[in-house]
């Protein structure tokens, strides 16, 4: 089932895991967004940008052995709101590093930079502001001291991303970056399921 809109805007705090059918649903075909002027225009680009990496696997599907490029796709920002008109979609796409490095050197594999190198170019381009996590399935979870750096470093950034999805910038104020008042969770936002 959706989650559905609060009377703040926002979703209610928390993740909340979707297909990208439903996905579109919620944010895009609703009927409370029916007069956007940006919303079916931000979800071609998304679809745009996504299937650059779609097409890569579809490209070398002996070299992935079944791997997504994608992992999961975590959608979070004012696309995740009621705003009527929001400026860009926000975006943290967690890419399995087993499959990046399955296609890397690959024809067309350079897309694997250039989707994060430049997020001004790419948010011009497709309306997308994204940013990477490197995914990596960790078995002993409990156990930091066994995970290698690169492990740890994933768990740390998959971490802040799922904070920042769910704080909420302080109105009023001059400087909108995190800070300790807005940390605590205040909106959900969304896994989409490729």
């Amino acid at each position: 089932m959706l989650p559905s809109f609060t009377a703040s805007g926002f979703l209610p705090q928390g993740r909340y895991s979707v297909s990208f059918q439903a996905a579109q649903s919620l944010l895009v075909s609703a009927p409370e967004f029916r007069d956007s002027s940006t919303r079916w225009d931000l979800w071609t680009g998304l679809h745009r940008y996504l299937n650059r990496f779609l097409t890569l696997e579809e490209a070398y599907p002996d070299d992935l052995n079944g791997l997504p490029l994608i992992h999961r796709l975590w959608l979070g920002g004012s696309f995740i709101s009621t705003k009527l008109d929001p400026r860009n979609i926000d975006a943290t796409l967690l890419i399995d590093i087993r499959a990046e490095r399955a296609v890397r050197g690959r024809p067309g594999s350079r897309w694997l930079t250039d989707a994060f190198k430049s997020r001004d170019s790419i948010k011009r381009k497709y309306g997308v502001s994204p940013v990477r996590v490197g995914y990596q399935p960790v078995g002993h979870v409990f156990r930091p001291e066994h995970m290698t750096a690169e492990e740890r470093t994933y768990f740390m950034q998959r971490g802040v991303w799922d904070d920042w999805w769910q704080r909420c910038r302080l109105p009023g104020q001059a400087d909108r970056s995190p800070s300790e008042a807005s940390a605590a969770p205040a909106r959900g936002y969304l896994e989409v399921r490729l």
